[in-house]
């Protein structure tokens, strides 16, 4: 079984029906889940979630409605203090995208899948496009 850190834009592009990505997002995402994969999101995600869902929708308790469907499919990851002083010397430029790899490594995940592939070439953990259909065993 595989363990894959699903990256906020991927989970924001089903969500809100991102019409240029939704579909290999859903796609990947499900597949996973058909195959018995866990499919993880980070605590810090879950408040990047609320925040950008709310803005979309104004409706504070639909978004913790939706955020509650979340924590029912994905498993939700935290972020150790080790991982976010892994993440100032980490080669990713980003810092948030580096905090988010220190995440996945420390709690042994295969990849990540992301639309943000550029951003993490310098990661030390696999990653994926969901246009890639790399995710299927």
């Amino acid at each position: 079984m595989t363990k894959v850190l699903v990256d906020t834009c991927v989970i924001i592009d089903i969500l809100l029906d991102r019409q240029k990505f939704v579909d290999d997002s859903y796609n990947a995402v499900s597949s996973l889940i058909r195959q018995g994969d866990t499919v993880c999101t980070t605590a810090k995600a879950m408040t990047d979630i609320f925040y950008i869902v709310h803005h979309s929708l104004h409706d504070n308790d639909k978004t913790k409605e939706i955020l509650l469907k979340l924590s029912r499919v994905y498993q939700i990851l935290d972020t150790k203090e080790k991982d976010t002083l892994k993440a100032i010397t980490s080669d990713v430029a980003d810092y948030e995208d580096a905090v988010m790899v220190e995440t996945a490594i420390s709690n042994k995940v295969d990849f990540i899948l992301t639309r943000n592939i550029k951003d993490y070439k310098k990661a030390k953990i696999k990653i994926v496009s969901p246009a890639d259909n790399t995710t299927s065993k």
